[in-house]
């Protein structure tokens, strides 16, 4: 519960090891607790800070596997097996209560990484390196405002109605937190800020990380190595975060300053999904920003791949019919899902199982959060909502030519246009984490589809398209406010 994670913040561990990006920057060891000042004193323990950080994100309640699911499960595009783990169950049946423990871990580590950025940017502000230093630190500094927001914005997308619930986004949010303290009188019980405030304060974080990153190239780690967050991946958040908001001259512009650095191109049609260096491999050239894993360094049976891929650990999500039948034959996109069975008894037969991820043996698989692609498809949205339709059609077809070569061009015009658009999006993300916040920001119902036939239908007035304020951070924080549909 955050109001333990603010507890526990004078008290935070020096890593015995500051190579180590595997243990918790904030993970408490009794006979290693130290004052917090300890933890960020130079440019090696500022980078360790970062890596903490980053790990912070490849955790199954984050990254390395609830974001991902939570979208796709609670929309059209994914469901349980019969034969499950119990994971995730109660969002496929929209039944999840208030005391849910999927919910609650992802609050708590999302929180967690915004503590740990916090203390990275306060701690690093104040530090005094070197001329020679100064570089990198700025860039680390870049790194974790990037991360703040990152977090912010996905606590939005999952805790709260989306911006455009209220006609000036004036609805409640969550609790936007920049300062972390260092003593126990800095313990907080914060409420909750409006959606607006939120979004303020992570357009703020975004645009300080881009003026901290530079263009050229990043300072501290190669420019293929998109495990770390450089100038423009900072950039293609902001103009998700722009066309999230609904203000499309700054999404299009902001992709476009992506798009044309010429940083990133798009994997041809035969390397997408098979070739040597496909959708899976990380640091691939359409890779903004990823949340890679190695070897050692892996969730292994809690991995993404684990959860969908079939004779994996678990193998529960299955792809809907719907969302297969929505692929030509001649879409190469559609080589990411097979006609074929659950394994073990008891499970689906026939059924579309999931191939998207695939590594079981070492899992160096990267997550990804922002890629070339989605930046096409942001402009080409934020252009059709102008008006531009001819303009948007073509950013559209970058990405669906690519997919499908033998797609005609694309001729729709307004709103037909738009629904295209969302619909590529749908193709393009599958078991991205990307559906369900495509939906509600579109202000679309849905039908959610489960296992045997059974069908749910989502109202665009839905309360239970966001996740419940966990049960012990309510009972903790007297400030906290129970989002509506759990009440």
């Amino acid at each position: 519960m955050m109001k333990q994670v603010y507890k526990i913040l004078p008290l935070i561990m020096v890593a015995l090891s500051f190579g180590s990006c595997k243990k918790d920057f904030l993970e408490i060891n009794p006979e290693q607790q130290t004052d917090v000042n300890m933890v960020v004193v130079d440019l090696p323990s500022t980078r360790a800070a970062v890596m903490g950080t980053y790990s912070l994100l490849q955790s199954a309640a984050y990254y390395g596997r609830s974001l991902v699911v939570l979208p796709e499960v609670m929309s059209d595009n994914l469901y349980i097996s019969r034969r499950n783990s119990n994971r995730y169950t109660s969002y496929d049946q929209y039944i999840t209560t208030v005391n849910d423990g999927t919910a609650s871990g992802s609050w708590n580590t999302l929180y967690k990484t915004i503590v740990n950025a916090n203390i990275i940017i306060s701690k690093g502000e104040q530090l005094v390196v070197p001329e020679t230093e100064s570089g990198e630190m700025k860039h680390l500094i870049g790194e974790a405002y990037t991360l703040r927001a990152l977090a912010h914005f996905d606590l939005l997308r999952l805790y709260a109605a989306p911006y455009n619930a209220s006609a000036d986004a004036s609805h409640i949010g969550i609790p936007v937190v920049i300062k972390s303290g260092t003593s126990k009188e800095d313990v907080i019980s914060p409420k909750r800020n409006t959606v607006k405030e939120g979004y303020t304060q992570l357009v703020s974080d975004l645009q300080k990380a881009i003026t901290l990153l530079p263009a050229a190239a990043p300072i501290g780690f190669s420019a293929s190595n998109r495990g770390h967050i450089a100038h423009y991946a900072a950039k293609a958040l902001l103009s998700r975060v722009y066309l999230y908001m609904g203000d499309w001259v700054n999404a299009e512009a902001l992709a476009t300053e992506v798009i044309n650095s010429n940083k990133y191109t798009l994997l041809s049609n035969a390397n997408y999904v098979t070739g040597s260096t496909n959708f899976r491999t990380q640091n691939n050239s359409e890779a903004i920003f990823e949340v890679q894993y190695t070897l050692t360094d892996n969730l292994a049976q809690d991995a993404l791949s684990s959860f969908l891929l079939q004779g994996a650990s678990y193998g529960d999500g299955l792809a809907t019919d719907d969302l297969y039948n929505l692929y030509k034959s001649t879409d190469v996109r559609r080589g990411f899902m097979t006609k074929s069975k659950r394994s073990g008894s008891g499970g689906e037969d026939p059924a579309f199982v999931i191939t998207k991820y695939n590594n079981i043996s070492t899992y160096e698989e990267g997550v990804k959060v922002i890629r070339l692609s989605e930046v096409y498809l942001i402009r080409a949205e934020a252009r059709a909502k102008q008006g531009k339709d001819g303009l948007a059609a073509a950013d559209l077809d970058v990405v669906a030519k690519r997919a499908d070569t033998t797609k005609p061009t694309t001729t729709e015009t307004g709103t037909a246009l738009q629904n295209l658009i969302l619909v590529e999006n749908r193709k393009e993300f599958a078991f991205e984490g990307h559906r369900l916040f495509d939906l509600t920001r579109n202000k679309a119902g849905f039908v959610k589809y489960r296992t045997g036939g059974i069908t749910i239908p989502v109202a665009n007035t839905s309360l239970k398209t966001v996740l419940p304020i966990p049960l012990a951070e309510m009972n903790a924080n007297p400030n906290m406010e129970q989002n509506q549909g759990y009440k």
